[in-house]
């Protein structure tokens, strides 16, 4: 077990010296079928945007209780399952032995943050809520406007990791929380509308996270075209 590990790390590092050398593509020729095939799990960002659109545009009592919950308590426990269950899925789907190319499932980890540099900037983005929420507390700051600014601040940071990292997965995160915390002032006391914005935020989340997939397997493919125009 030690003996395969330790020549799982010397081909981990020969790979990444013939990378940054240049005599290795960033990405696998065998990778273009498995990624066709994994960038359609992006949509599930959709179902809890279609949650939060039904509730809010569905006629019903609102005051109601269902097995002691209003409807507004029942949406927000199914939306948050489906958060929580969408990372848990695509992390065992990563995991999976499918026979996904290994270099394939360590990059996609690496860019998903499934790795010790990911664990590090969760435990940041974790501390950075923090201190925001103390600094809200002190500062006696409305809900409404915290939320505004929590969700400016996670779109900011996701958007400096992005072009930091060059993981522009997280441009999907980026755009949608910014774009949502900038409309959200106008949408005024309408809780409809506060609604509706909160729900197309997941909805954006989804189509940006599948355009940007679509973007990177054309890359993929344009560089294995290039790759056998020069070979011939």
């Amino acid at each position: 077990m030690l003996m395969k590990q330790e020549l799982e790390r010397v081909k981990n590092d020969l790979e990444t010296i013939q990378k940054a050398m240049g005599l290795l593509p960033p990405f696998g020729r065998d990778w273009i079928s498995w990624l066709k095939r994994d960038r359609w799990f992006s949509l599930w960002w959709c179902l809890p945007g279609m949650i939060i659109l039904a509730s809010a545009m569905l006629p019903f009592d609102r005051n109601q209780t269902f097995l002691g919950l209003v409807p507004d308590q029942w949406v927000s426990i199914h939306v948050a399952v489906v958060l929580l269950g969408i990372p848990m899925a695509h992390s065992r789907q990563l995991k999976r032995k499918d026979g996904r190319p290994p270099e394939m499932v360590r990059h996609l980890q690496q860019t998903y943050g499934m790795t010790t540099q990911g664990l590090w900037f969760g435990i940041a983005f974790g501390m950075q809520f923090l201190i925001f929420a103390i600094w809200g507390k002190q500062h006696r700051l409305a809900f409404e406007p915290f939320w505004t600014g929590l969700f400016l601040l996670w779109g900011s940071t996701c958007l400096v990791a992005a072009l930091s990292a060059k993981a522009w997965i997280l441009l999907g995160f980026a755009f949608p929380f910014l774009g949502y915390g900038l409309c959200l002032p106008l949408a005024g006391t309408d809780h409809t509308m506060k609604a509706v914005l909160f729900g197309m935020m997941f909805v954006a989340v989804a189509l940006l996270f599948s355009a940007i997939q679509a973007w990177e397997i054309r890359k993929l493919e344009n560089q294995n075209d290039s790759d056998r125009f020069q070979r011939a």
